[in-house]
């Protein structure tokens, strides 16, 4: 289908409001639009490439009460295992860590979208985007239509017959303008949903980063999420430049599951790859009111590059950015605080050139500091003094390193 970006606006269907991509960025904004009454008179089409999205992913992150609504949760645990000390217990109050399957959020968030009548779902993949002075076009493998505002949660499929079936996210990184030494590492993962016969897990702790597997040349941990005694989430995680195999992480999961003497049966399978890098990270703090293209999710910043951990940013987006449209003020963005921006590209810095040591600087930090704190230095919340009390405690000169590297590259 051929269309021209001067096509008649008459001859194409319009709507006030674009979401491509119904993730979880895509979602919030659309639940508080219709909750703001937003759409009570305007329009919304929410296009995905994927009808049939079932528990493809998952979600967690900690917070003093669960998200509304919270029937989404499907467990919380109020401690974790000492990623120093696999033994030691750290009680995470007043926050608990929660589990949200993407199934059940899918479920939820479209029962609760289900009751506007001014939102129209299209199952097809996004192509290209078009801005013109008045409105932008959205063309599509099936349609194209017209909007006032296009929200991007998903990047347009740029597949060609040159580069084949390529994920769209490394293509879109790989055309992107930036400087040279721009830091770029993935933060990959595989995951097992297991159920054993006997009973071996703990419900009532989970292990968020467990350091006693080999390294490979990258910093590489076990996650367990116990859901019961014999079932759980276990899942490998590896911080670097190259991205974990398929067969890597299948040896290490099975490897991590028969040291717990127990048959066990893989019941659903997650696997992805987070973009860690400041290349996302937003330099302003508000768009223009008339600004037509606006990026949500890991494109408009949502994703803390040491961590990969977005979910509650993007429900707080969602809901910061509708209530601008209502009021007719400034549009937010997801900038962060300067200096967190800074202490993230340390880090990246020393995840890039010196990899082997990544295990020990999280070592260290969950030895040298309450777990709380941690939680709130890592949702930016933290003075500049607490700051200081978790930097003096890490490898000063490992980071002195990293700060030389950091300044020489500007």
């Amino acid at each position: 289908m051929t269309l021209s970006p001067l096509a008649a606006t008459n001859t194409l269907s319009f709507f006030d409001y674009t979401i491509v991509g119904a993730g979880a960025s895509g979602l919030w904004l659309a639940l508080y639009l219709y909750k703001y009454g937003l759409l009570e008179t305007r329009q919304l089409c929410i296009v995905e490439s994927d009808s049939t999205k079932q528990n493809d992913r998952t979600w967690c992150y900690w917070s003093t009460s669960p998200l509304a609504p919270d029937e989404m949760v499907s467990k919380s645990w109020s401690s974790i295992f000492n990623p120093h000390n696999p033994s030691l217990r750290n009680d995470l109050s007043p926050y608990s860590y929660h589990h949200v399957r993407s199934a059940d959020f899918y479920v939820s968030m479209k029962q609760q979208l289900a009751g506007c009548p001014n939102i129209t779902w299209r199952i097809m993949s996004v192509v290209k985007i078009e801005e013109t002075e008045t409105n932008v076009l959205v063309k599509t493998t099936d349609d194209a239509w017209w909007s006032s505002r296009v929200f991007m949660s998903a990047i347009p499929d740029q597949t060609n017959s040159e580069l084949g079936s390529s994920n769209a996210l490394t293509v879109f990184l790989g055309n992107q303008k930036r400087k040279k030494d721009t830091l770029l590492l993935w933060q990959t993962f595989v995951g097992w949903r297991v159920r054993t016969d006997e009973a071996v897990f703990d419900t009532t702790c989970a292990t968020l980063m467990r350091f006693d597997i080999a390294q490979n040349g990258s910093t590489q941990f076990i996650y367990e999420l116990p859901f019961s005694s014999t079932e759980a989430m276990v899942e490998i995680t590896r911080f670097g430049e190259y991205r974990l195999t398929r067969d890597e992480a299948d040896a290490a999961l099975t490897d991590y599951m028969l040291k717990k003497n127990s048959s066990y049966q893989i019941l659903e399978e997650e696997e992805g790859a987070i973009p860690m890098t400041p290349q996302f990270d937003m330099q302003r703090k508000y768009l223009n009111t008339e600004t037509r293209l606006i990026y949500l999710g890991t494109l408009g910043g949502a994703i803390k590059p040491t961590t990969g951990y977005g979910f509650r940013r993007m429900q707080a987006y969602g809901k910061a950015l509708a209530s601008a449209l209502k009021h007719q003020k400034p549009l937010p963005t997801m900038r962060r605080l300067r200096r967190f921006q800074f202490y993230d590209h340390l880090l990246l810095e020393i995840l890039a050139r010196h990899p082997n040591r990544g295990k020990a600087v999280f070592q260290r930090l969950f030895e040298t500091q309450p777990v709380p704190r941690i939680l709130r230095f890592l949702d930016e919340e933290t003075s500049l003094w607490e700051e200081v009390l978790i930097f003096i405690r890490l490898p000063i000169r490992l980071f002195l390193r990293s700060l030389t590297s950091y300044y020489f590259n500007l």
